[in-house]
C-alpha cells in the first residue's frame, strides 16, 4: 500500500479543516474513506470506543494522530487519508492534534510493514511538520511526500 498513490486513488486529503472535538476530527479524518467504500461507517465508531476505552494510542507524535482499527472493525481495502485542521483539538489525554492520517489496513502486515515505515519517513524533521500546515491544496501534500517517502 503506497501512501502517495491511496491519497490520490481515494481523492483522500483534506486540508483546514474545522473539527470542535476529536471525536469530530475523527469522522472528518475517515470520511473519504467511507465515501469511497474503503472502510464502513461502524470503523469509525470502533475507533471512537476505542479511544474511550484506551485513550488515544494512535498520536504518533506532538501535532500528528494515525487513527485506525483493527481490519476486523469494517476494513474493506488498504487505504489512507490525511486531513489538517485549522485548529488543533484535544484528545482525551490533553494531546493537541491538527494533523491526522486515517489508516485502513486488511491485515496487521499492511499496518506494521507497509503503512508505519511510510509514516515515519515522512515525518522524520520537524519542518515537515510546518510544511504540511501550510499546505493549500492536495497536491501540496503530493509534492511532500514525492519528496520524502
Amino acid at each position: 500500500m503506497n501512501l502517495l498513490d491511496s491519497l490520490k486513488e481515494n481523492n483522500s486529503v483534506m486540508l483546514q479543516q474545522e473539527a470542535n472535538s476529536w471525536e469530530e476530527a475523527i469522522k472528518v479524518c475517515m470520511a473519504p474513506l467511507v465515501a469511497n467504500n474503503s472502510i464502513e461507517k461502524k470503523y469509525i465508531e470502533n475507533i471512537i470506543e476505542r479511544t474511550k476505552e484506551l485513550g488515544p494510542f494512535y498520536i504518533l507524535a506532538p501535532g500528528l494522530a494515525m487513527p485506525h482499527e483493527r481490519p476486523e472493525m469494517g476494513v474493506n481495502k488498504n487505504s489512507f487519508s490525511l486531513v489538517t485542521l485549522k485548529k488543533p483539538v484535544s484528545f482525551p489525554d490533553g494531546q493537541e492534534v491538527d494533523i491526522l492520517i486515517g489508516l485502513a489496513a486488511e491485515n496487521a502486515e499492511i499496518h506494521t510493514g507497509e503503512a508505519i515505515p511510510q509514516i515515519v519517513m515522512l515525518f522524520d524533521d520537524e519542518e515537515i511538520f510546518t510544511k504540511i500546515r501550510e499546505a493549500k491544496v492536495p497536491e501540496d501534500i503530493y509534492k511532500l511526500i514525492k519528496e520524502k517517502v
